[in-house]
Parts: structure tokens; sequence; C-alpha cells
């Protein structure tokens, strides 16, 4: 059996995937009619549809590399975040979700401008830009470098990068919030096809099979929720403390915190969440769209976490990991050695669906907050869209969106090609979530349930956090990357609270629109 890559096989699979993409973006050229369409897609997707697509939205390639990698090193705990859905499931289908449907955005934005000030919409909106912008060029990065050693160099980095990047910015630009959903699902579908063969095959490679992973497994303590740490007993009461919740890469606590925090700001301040949310025909059709994604995150991430304890099982019945690798290339390495052909190209186009259908939602999602947000706000004067534009108003909103999409892509492009000077890339994608995400969620919370929260607090809070949370995340060092962004909600959230009790409010004050007023049955 021949292993490794192919450069004919496998590359004709990676081909025939990426051309798919195209395609789809073709078939929905000419069905972009206005901004309704370009942003959230009709509004008349199952919710079927929407499940799927939300969950792909929300996971990307690093996922792919980054946690079977964790599964072998830690064990059974790096999955134990999938337990944060017992809380964010609830915020979800009772607070954000009802919320936005009943204010009807196109950009989550839209609401800070009318709860606070333009001021803050736009401090807001460009806190998200810079976001995914830098996270974009992370997430199409990273699971490209994996692939370059699954395929021992055969596949260069920038050159994936680049036309991951062109063919992402091809489909999304030509075919909008439908072609990415629609690509979306069938990412989805090439997504968990690779991971399940993966996952088969490695447990067929090892000696002994599911006896061996199992009684591997529990030797090692893989099964065990409970993180182990080296040189516990000799520490310190503080030492301990500080190796718990500052310095260990992955424990109990701080995952659920870290994912937690991750996924409520996700679900509430996330332009690419948001405007799923209006993409069904109702609420009910949206909540149970919340249910599949619930449902396909729980076996993807569990599933993950199994491709780790089975690489572990098999290198330990098997002589062993290579001691001169980095563990976070354990996939990449046993795909490089062991895959044969076929299988290689199958699973790096999951990784790639995996990058991709995360990469198009943020460029979808960052391209409708610069048109709505900034060109149509900024320049055309506008609050929101027009409810019912005329048909030439109708293509220049078009024009304009694929016009800042493709600028877009080429700011993705150029990040993806340079992430890699800005150090620990692993850990680095998780930091920029957490940087920026941290600080937008809190400032949503000021704006919903704070009802002494007014304009320049929330400003000061905004700003203070993403200083304070940026200079964190991307200096301190030492600190667990599960931890920016509760310090980022957590100094958003007292600055801004404190600076609206100090500082005095604006001399023509607003009744709050709050989360219970919109509830209530006020809108905009």
């Amino acid at each position: 059996m021949t292993m490794g890559f192919d450069p004919y096989v496998d590359a004709v699979i990676i081909i025939v995937y990426l051309s798919l993409l195209t395609t789809i973006g073709l078939y929905f050229f000419r069905k972009q009619r206005g901004l309704h369409d370009f942003v959230k897609g009709g509004g008349k997707l199952g919710f079927v549809a929407m499940g799927v697509s939300i969950m792909a939205a929300l996971n990307s390639g690093i996922d792919y590399i980054q946690s079977p990698a964790f599964g072998y090193q830690f064990g059974l705990i790096a999955s134990v975040f999938l337990l944060t859905w017992v809380f964010i499931y609830p915020w979800i289908t009772r607070v954000t979700l009802p919320f936005y449907r009943r204010l009807d955005v196109y950009s989550a934005y839209e609401y800070l401008e009318h709860r606070f000030s333009l001021s803050v919409r736009l401090l807001a909106s460009a806190i998200f830009v810079l976001w995914r912008c830098g996270w974009m060029g992370a997430a199409i990065y990273v699971p490209c470098l994996a692939i370059n050693a699954a395929t021992a160099g055969d596949l260069p980095v920038n050159g994936m990068v680049v036309i991951l990047g062109i063919v992402v910015t091809v489909y999304t630009m030509l075919g909008g919030m439908r072609a990415v959903i629609w690509t979306e699902i069938l990412q989805f579908g090439v997504m968990f096809g690779g991971l399940g063969a993966t996952l088969w095959f490695i447990l067929n490679q090892i000696p002994g099979g599911l006896e061996t992973f199992w009684k591997e497994g529990l030797e090692a303590g893989r099964f065990s929720v409970v993180a182990h740490f080296e040189g516990w007993d000799q520490a310190s009461y503080l030492d301990k403390l500080k190796m718990y919740f500052f310095t260990e890469k992955l424990t109990f606590i701080g995952l659920i915190v870290a994912v937690g925090c991750n996924r409520l700001a996700q679900y509430t301040g996330d332009q690419v969440a948001v405007q799923r949310y209006q993409t069904v025909r109702s609420t009910r059709e949206a909540g149970r769209a919340m249910v599949v994604n619930v449902c396909c995150d729980a076996v993807w991430g569990l599933f993950l976490t199994l491709v780790g304890l089975a690489l572990f099982a098999y290198y330990i019945s098997s002589g062993g990991y290579p001691a001169d690798r980095s563990v976070d290339q354990v996939l990449p390495h046993f795909m490089s050695t062991n895959f044969p052909v076929g299988l290689t190209g199958l699973v790096i186009a999951a990784i790639f669906a995996a990058s991709l259908s995360s990469v198009d939602a943020a460029l979808n999602a960052t391209t409708s907050v610069v048109v709505v947000d900034f060109h149509d706000r900024l320049i055309k004067g506008r609050v929101r869209p027009e409810a019912n534009p005329d048909a030439a108003e109708q293509r220049r909103q078009v024009r304009v969106s694929r016009v800042v999409n493709g600028v877009l892509g080429v700011i993705l492009i150029f990040f993806g090609t340079n992430v890699h000077r800005f150090g620990e890339i692993w850990q680095g994608a998780n930091r920029i979530l957490g940087a920026f995400g941290g600080p937008l969620f809190g400032i949503f919370l000021l704006g919903m349930f704070v009802k002494g929260a007014h304009t320049r607090g929330v400003l000061v809070g905004g700003l203070v956090g993403v200083s304070l949370n940026c200079t964190v995340a991307f200096t301190v060092r030492e600190l667990s990357f599960q931890w920016p962004y509760l310090i980022g909600v957590l100094a958003t959230l007292g600055t801004g609270y404190a600076a609206s009790r100090l500082m005095p409010a604006p001399e023509t004050p607003r009744v709050p629109l709050t989360w219970r007023r919109v509830m209530s049955g006020d809108g905009f």
C-alpha cells in the first residue's frame, strides 16, 4: 500500500473539492438582488441547513489540528468544553436569539447605536473587523502549515494560503450569504467524512485495536477529566494556584471558562452568529436550528478528542512518538507516515473544509459590517439599510458588497502569508479571539443589561478592555490562552460600569433600549 501524499490521486480529490466550492458561488451569482440577499440569504433557510451552517461557521481548521493534539497530550479533559452547552444553549434560545430576531438587524452593531450612540456602534464594529481580519489569517494559515507537514513539504504553505484565499474570496464575493451557507453544508459533510475516516483508520492501526486503545488510555490517566501537573506534590499553595489558574495550558475550570466566555461572546456580539439568526423564517425555526448545532458540535468535539486518544494509544504501543517532533504536529505526522493514498487527499480536503467553512463565514460577516456600519452609515447616512430599495439601489448594494469582499480577501491573503511573523501560532489564534472577543462581549452586556450604562462610560470601558486585553494576550506569554477572554469581559464590564457611574451622562439622555425593553415590545 502506497503511503503519504500522491501528487495525482490526492491532488485530484483536493482540486475537485475546491472546484465544487467555486461552482456554488457561480450558481448563486445572479441570485443576489440586494443587501437582503447578500447578508441574510433571503431569510428563508430551513432549520437543519442553518444549524449545520452555524456549526461549520464557528468551528475551524485550527480545531482539526489542535484538538487531536490536546487529546493526545491531555486526554479526555480536552473535550470537557462540551459541558458549556448546559448554560450556553439556554442563553442563546432565551436571550440572544429572540432579541435579535425581534430587532431584525442587518448588523449586530446597529443595536449599539440605538442603545448608546454612533460612536459606540463604530467602536464595536471596528473591534469586530480587527478581530476577524487577524483571526482569518491565522485560521487559514495554521491548517496549511499542518498540511505542509503531512505532505512532507509537497504542498507549500504560502501557495496553499494564496489558493485557498482566492477560492474563498471568489465564491463569497459572487454568491453572498447563500453561497456561504450552501458551501458550509458541503464542507460539513466533508469535515465529518474525513474525521470519521481518520478515527476509523487510526483505531485499525493500533496493535490490539480497541482493547489496546482502552488499556493504554486508562493506564496513562487519559480518560480522566482532572489535569495532572508535573511537580504538583512539591509545589507550594501559591504555586499550585498559579499552575492551575494561569500557566497550565489546559484545566477543567480553565476550559469551561475560556470556551464558555468565547461561545457566549460569539452568540451575543459576533456578526457571524447574529447574521445567521436572520436567515430562517421564524424564531421557532431558529431555535430548532440551535438543537442541530449543539448536537453536531458535540459529536465534532468528542470525535476530535478521540482521534488524539487513538493517536496516543498507537504511538505508545508502536515505539513512541518521535522526540524531535512537536506534539502539535501529531496528526499531520501520522498522516505523512501512515495514511494511504486517497485517504490523505480526503483528510486534507476535510481540513480545508473546516478552515474555509469558518473563513467564508467571517469574510461574509466582515463584509456586511463594513458595508452596513461604515459605508452606508458614514457615507450614505443610513442608520439601517432601506426597507424596500429600488432595483438600481439593490444592484448598487450588491456591487459595493462585492468590492468590499474582494478587498477583504486581499487582506486575508496578506495576513495569512505573514502571520508566521507574529510568533507562536497555535495559541495565537486563541489569543486573538480573547483579545477582541472578550471586550466586545462586555460592551453588549453593558448595553443589554446595565440600565445606567451610557455612551461615555461604555466607550471608556471598551477602549480600556481592548488595550488591557491585547497587552495581556500578546505580551504575557506564561499566561495560558484560556484566560484572556475572561479578562477582557471583566475589564470592559467593570470599567464601563464604573465610568458610567462616575462620568456625567450625555446632555440628551435616551430611554435605555435594554434587553428587557426590547423583549417587552420596544424596537428601533
